[in-house]
């Protein structure tokens, strides 16, 4: 096995392969090379492929990483476990979740089917209609107590009124769930580790075969994936954790920045290595971050180096307004542009979504092609949405959320009344909806006209799902499609032509996700298989950037890219750090990562912006620097600011100097001698 591309720290990180190690990783410093370098040599080292188990966080990472190592060392390393926590605990679930009285056959829900039962839940409860109960607040909030292992509780003396509706839901949520034979995303994490507890023979078979575990962007882990790594550790504990604390920045998402700063807590006697050598950004733009991120009360101690040499400095420019903000950033990308840059090597950064409207139409104005990166998704449209639903029902006959949402798409007679009545006998019945979808003569109040259209509807489902014993997938659901009239209700549906292609291209690509899935699963290829590895694959994931437009996008979103030139816009008290949202505490520490994160995104060229008013409420309103300027080292800093008044007429003493000045260069005597 070669290592001689390698340097000394990245060698070692390598080499040492026998108890847990910590590989701190800064920015640019050649984290994946060390990553399928290291599982190379452990398969050169006749460590068979099967014994190792790699996770990181996104299923584009993990396809990645394995298909280098198996460009490194050959076909057998096919046989390698390379997926994300979740992959991985929904591999076992469906081995052993029978064990814990869920069916072999569990549907994973997706977060719109979440947000569905907890609406439902709020309705239960009758506190639903009120804005502080936003479903997808709520729903953070449970995901971040089950992470924590525990029910969640209204905090302090006087906790918010969304915290106790989110603890008064939780248990209807969980029963919800259970009653549809589904389990969450959270699930995926916090089931495997109560079957481990319960069934301490399953857990023995998982750490008798994976011998060494890898862990890629170990800073991003949360209490359950914690557990869950030193649970299949065993003994051995042979675990080598490769992350970086400055690179933290999802902590409302679970993240537990301890995991990292504390490893040796929970794996004693660990051996850490540092890789700072970077091989990414310029001279200019390391100092720049390390000035930043180095005011962390609380961090492993680390800073990134390059053995290149010069490079422009950092560029601060400030500008009146966000207007003349979005301008002057347009203006540089088409200097750039006319320059021969690339458009994918230009990036324009900023903290949340809401920023990107300005610099969306500078650019429009412009003609400069550009990509909001972290949009809508395309699993999110209604179309689409509509399209899964029908193959959740298909599926899973206790789906309600998704049986309710078809019943009368597109409109087949079923109205609200007639589904209120459907849903009130099958609560009285004690019976699932579906049940009393097959006999909807017997339901009080329905028309024989309803009842009629609900029956026809039941038949066509249990129809299709007959044929998909047989059939295709993909036929099926073309058929189904055709059947129901999806694609002309679509059409009659948009006030334009333009408007229907694209709904219809969101349901070909379905159509064409389902063939893709037959093709690479073959006989496999069974509806619930696919649509938990849909839920699986589009969870977190984001598309990367377009080659041939420029790239907008949030900090979060820029996490793992890198660009020749970025524009990191809106260095503002209440942008960056960012104010923090209603009802929760800012976190002026993650905000200090998320600079760090925004600032070695760069490669040669880093142009910081900064607005001195913006535009609140009709009226002009002074805005602060953000306090991380004052952290760049004033020797890598270049200042540009536009709002400062030009200069007045020259003093008449000036004006005597230059008359001397210029009477001295044509050689004549000056009018003053």
């Amino acid at each position: 096995m070669d290592l001689s591309g390698l340097n000394p720290p990245q060698h070692r990180a390598v080499t040492t392969t026998e108890g847990p190690l910590l590989v701190l990783a800064g920015a640019g410093s050649g984290k994946t090379r060390v990553i399928t370098h290291r599982i190379a040599w452990l398969l050169a080292e006749r460590v068979p492929a099967r014994a190792i188990l790699a996770v990181t966080f996104t299923n584009k990472a993990a396809a990645e990483m394995k298909e280098r190592v198996v460009r490194l060392v050959g076909q057998h390393a096919q046989a390698l476990t390379v997926c994300t926590f979740h992959a991985f605990g929904a591999e076992v679930l469906r081995e052993h979740v029978h064990r814990l009285g869920w069916p072999r056959k569990f549907a994973i829900a997706d977060t719109s089917d979440q947000i569905s039962l907890i609406q439902r839940a709020l309705r239960e409860r009758s506190i639903d209609g009120r804005a502080d109960f936003d479903p997808r607040r709520i729903l953070g909030a449970i995901s971040r107590a089950k992470n924590a292992g525990r029910a969640p509780l209204p905090a302090g003396d006087t906790p918010a009124d969304w915290e106790i509706a989110a603890a008064e839901v939780f248990p209807l949520y969980q029963r919800a769930l259970r009653a549809q034979g589904a389990v969450d995303f959270d699930d995926l994490l916090l089931l495997p580790l109560r079957l481990f507890r319960e069934h301490p023979e399953v857990l023995g078979s998982y750490v008798r075969r994976f011998r060494y575990l890898l862990v890629d962007e170990f800073q991003d882990t949360n209490g359950a994936q914690l557990e869950l790594v030193r649970q299949l550790a065993g003994e051995r504990r042979n675990v080598c954790a490769v992350g970086d604390d400055d690179q933290c920045i999802y902590g409302w998402r679970g993240a537990e920045v301890r995991n990292i700063l504390r490893f040796e807590e929970a794996f004693p006697g660990a051996t850490e290595v540092r890789l700072e050598q970077n091989y990414r950004s310029v001279p200019a733009v390391l100092e720049a971050a390390h000035g930043v991120v180095s005011q962390l009360p609380e961090r492993r101690p680390k800073k990134l180096w390059s053995a290149t040499v010069g490079g422009p400095k950092v560029q601060l420019v400030v500008l009146p307004g966000e207007d003349e903000e979005a301008a002057h950033v347009a203006r540089a990308i088409e200097q750039r542009l006319a320059r021969g840059a690339r458009p994918d090597d230009l990036a324009v950064l900023y903290r949340t979504n809401g920023q990107s409207r300005p610099f969306e139409e500078a650019l429009r104005a412009r003609g400069i092609a550009y990509e909001v990166v972290g949009g809508t998704e395309f699993f999110d449209r209604r179309e689409v949405r509509d399209v899964l639903a029908y193959l959740k029902v298909l599926a899973n006959p206790a789906d309600e959320v998704s049986l309710l949402r078809i019943v009368n798409v597109p409109a087949r007679g079923i109205g609200d009344v007639t589904v209120e009545h459907l849903v009130a006998q099958a609560r009285s019945r004690g019976a699932p909806l579906a049940d009393v979808l097959d006999a909807p003569a017997s339901v009080p109040g329905l028309t024989p006209g309803a009842a009629r259209a609900v029956q026809e509807f039941s038949d066509l489902i249990r129809r299709t799902r007959a044929r998909l014993r047989t059939e295709p997938l993909s036929g099926v659901t073309r058929a189904l499609l055709r059947e129901v009239g999806f694609e002309a209700a679509a059409r009659a549906s948009t006030a334009s032509a333009s408007a229907a292609e694209r709904r219809l291209q969101g349901v070909e690509g379905i159509l064409a996700s389902l063939e893709q899935f037959e093709r690479r699963e073959d006989r496999g290829s069974d509806l619930r298989s696919y649509l938990n590895r849909l839920s699986l694959d589009t969870r977190e994931e984001e598309d990367g950037p377009s080659p041939a437009r420029v790239t907008l996008l949030t900090l979060h979103g820029a996490k793992g890219l890198e660009f020749r030139t970025v524009f990191l816009v809106g260095l503002e008290e209440g942008f960056l750090p960012h104010g923090g949202m209603q009802g929760e505490l800012q976190n002026l520490e993650e905000e200090r990562r998320l600079c760090y994160v925004g600032i070695t995104r760069a490669r040669e060229e880093l142009i910081l912006t900064r607005a001195a008013t913006r535009v609140r409420r009709g009226r002009e309103v002074p805005r602060t620097p953000s306090r991380f300027l004052a952290d760049i080292p004033a020797e890598v800093l270049e200042v540009s600011d536009t709002t400062a008044p030009p200069p007045g007429p020259p003093t008449e003493a000036e004006q005597g100097f230059f008359r001397n000045l210029k009477a001295r260069l044509q050689g004549t005597p000056s009018p003053s001698a």
